[in-house]
């Protein structure tokens, strides 16, 4: 259901701190969106009938599969996440007790693990995953994440501090959120770091201009997984902003983020090794580093691969290649056109 829900969590905080200190980030919560508390009084169970007890089925299944998977930690978080996502879809539908969900999430943490079933739950209603997207509710079970000792705090202080910023579940309290992002950066948080990084950078969210704070920022960050502050870092040493130029250092921090799988940053690298731009010309790395960013779709790295396959760089010269990958890459960027989604590039 949820198969790779901690890795779904640190990919979508990455989203939000990318865009952050460039967009408004001004969404409210839509109108009628209700909270599923965490609170309120135990009521005797009526009997489960239908869907509520097809629901009880898929948790009790749910959770003892869990209780066998214990030892085995990759399995053992995803069935976790499946419990969770399964509370997640009862608290929403009136199936399971706010009472009953914490009291699993209290035997989760007395493992010792870590694991905070009440932030897992909180990012589900945060993002709409396998729910309808409720902020309130959201926040509310990040709030119980937070006030337990021992697990690890770090998403549940970067997302919260994203709904304070945003007015999004919580009234807007834009000290707030950097109170909480400062939090969540002194626990390593990589997106955390990442973003206050960029502040320090740009002397933005109300931060002096940093650059040596910022870069110490980024750096963890990048090195905690966090591709976009990699990306970043590699244009701050292309560039020479903030730092001395250095296109070694740079390529060192773009083929990171390409090697973690970053477009942008594959086809950067792709374009280096063509034009020997701080690493030896290699016509051979350029065409795979661009072929593996035509293949997420990059539109200038598709255009690059045809130009590949039109003069032989890299490849057998393959004039039929080149013009598949030019017109692939003329629709889409058309398709994004139409729909207002333009492509930019950061080098």
């Amino acid at each position: 259901m949820v198969m790779r829900m901690m890795k779904k969590i640190a990919v979508l905080c990455v989203a939000a701190s990318a865009s952050l200190l460039w967009c408004g980030c001004d969404r409210k919560p839509a109108a009628g969106e209700k909270q599923a508390a965490p609170s309120g009084k135990r009521e005797e169970p009526a009997e489960e009938k239908g869907e509520a007890a097809a629901w009880r089925e898929r948790l009790d299944a749910a959770s003892a599969k869990a209780a066998r998977e214990k030892g085995n930690d990759r399995e053992h978080v995803k069935t976790l996440n499946d419990v969770a996502a399964l509370y997640a879809e009862g608290l929403q539908n009136g199936w399971a007790h706010p009472l009953d969900v914490r009291s699993w999430c209290d035997s989760v943490a007395e493992t010792g693990s870590g694991y905070s079933g009440e932030t897992v739950i909180g990012a589900m209603f945060l993002y709409g995953t396998d729910v309808k997207r409720d902020a309130g509710a959201a926040r509310e079970w990040f709030e119980y994440g937070l006030a337990r000792p021992g697990t690890q705090r770090g998403n549940a202080l970067y997302m919260l501090g994203m709904m304070y910023f945003k007015g999004d579940g919580a009234d807007q309290d834009r000290n707030k959120a950097l109170e909480l992002w400062r939090k969540a950066a002194d626990e390593e948080h990589p997106a955390a770091m990442g973003l206050l990084g960029r502040a320090y950078m740009e002397g933005k969210l109300g931060f002096d201009k940093d650059p040596a704070s910022g870069r110490v920022l980024l750096e963890k960050a990048a090195n905690g997984g966090n591709t976009p502050s990699s990306v970043y870092l590699g244009n701050i040493y292309a560039k020479g902003e903030g730092v001395e130029q250095d296109m070694e250092r740079a390529m060192k921090w773009y083929e990171q983020a390409a090697s973690a799988g970053d477009a942008r940053a594959q086809y950067i690298v792709g374009l280096a090794y063509l034009e020997g731009s701080g690493v030896p010309v290699d016509e051979g790395k350029a065409f795979n580093w661009l072929r593996l960013a035509a293949g997420q779709d990059h539109v200038n790295a598709m255009l690059m691969l045809s130009v590949c396959y039109s003069t032989g760089k890299g490849t057998p010269q393959d004039a039929d290649m080149a013009e598949v990958w030019k017109k692939k890459a003329l629709q889409l960027n058309a398709e994004r056109e139409g729909s207002r989604v333009p492509q930019t590039e950061e080098r």
